[in-house]
């Protein structure tokens, strides 16, 4: 339970207060339940989406994206631009790792933000309320993914204990209790949608690790809020199609 807690405090702006001393062996355990977690925030978000029929879906996705900054503090959107800064610099290792480290932001973070909200809003008010509770938990099941698979990209950081410390079983009970959401609600279109991230995510994971020698805390952000927008796009798409 103190690991449930810890983790809660880091990845949400929930305002939960504890007794007990923070022990970093009680938040490492706690990498189990980011799918939890995950959950967690989609059940905040499903209320807006479950009874904003009647609103028109820009400012729908807006209540949800406003809702969303709020419980996660906007955590990993740093994550995505200081990614997007670095990779994108066409750089070496060492100078693409001394541009993300830089606390200040570049031109192609600011472009990757930009398309971030432009992707959140034009997308979320078009999927149903299933889809918007369940897409954090896509977000959080796919960061426990490409931590399992991945290497720590240095010798020290933040994100070192994520990847080496997300064991296989947590990413399978994390994907089960997705799938078994899925056909509870009985939205089986969401299985190709999940598909089709896990393939674009595990290709940018791929090129991202061959370009680090691995993964960083920053990495991990970044595939939370990607794996997101791919999920919701997909959704929308296939439904579409269907």
């Amino acid at each position: 339970m103190k690991g449930f807690i810890l983790m809660l405090t880091f990845l949400t702006r929930i305002p939960i207060k504890y007794t007990f001393s923070f022990n970093s062996d009680d938040f490492v355990k706690g990498i189990k339940y980011m799918p939890f977690i995950g959950l967690l925030i989609g059940g905040c978000l499903f209320p807006v989406s479950y009874f904003g029929d009647n609103i028109v879906p820009s400012i729908l996705s807006l209540l949800v994206i406003i809702l969303y900054l709020i419980i996660t503090g906007g955590l990993h959107l740093d994550g995505l631009a200081d990614v997007s800064d670095g990779i994108f610099s066409y750089r070496d290792r060492d100078k693409i790792f001394e541009i993300m480290k830089d606390s200040r932001i570049g031109s192609f973070g600011v472009i990757s933000l930009i398309l971030y909200f432009i992707s959140m809003v034009t997308i979320i008010g078009y999927n149903d309320p299933v889809t918007i509770l369940l897409f954090p938990l896509v977000g959080r099941c796919f960061a426990l993914l490409i931590c399992s698979i991945s290497e720590y990209a240095k010798e020290s950081g933040m994100g070192k204990e994520f990847v080496e410390k997300t064991k296989y079983s947590y990413v399978f009970f994390g994907f089960v209790l997705l799938f078994s959401l899925i056909i509870v609600f009985n939205k089986l279109l969401l299985i190709g949608a999940v598909s089709i991230t896990g393939i674009i995510i595990v290709f940018v994971n791929t090129s991202i690790r061959k370009k680090l020698g691995g993964i960083t805390g920053d990495v991990i952000g970044m595939t939370i809020e990607f794996s997101q927008v791919i999920f919701l796009l997909s959704a929308y798409l296939l439904g579409i199609v269907a």
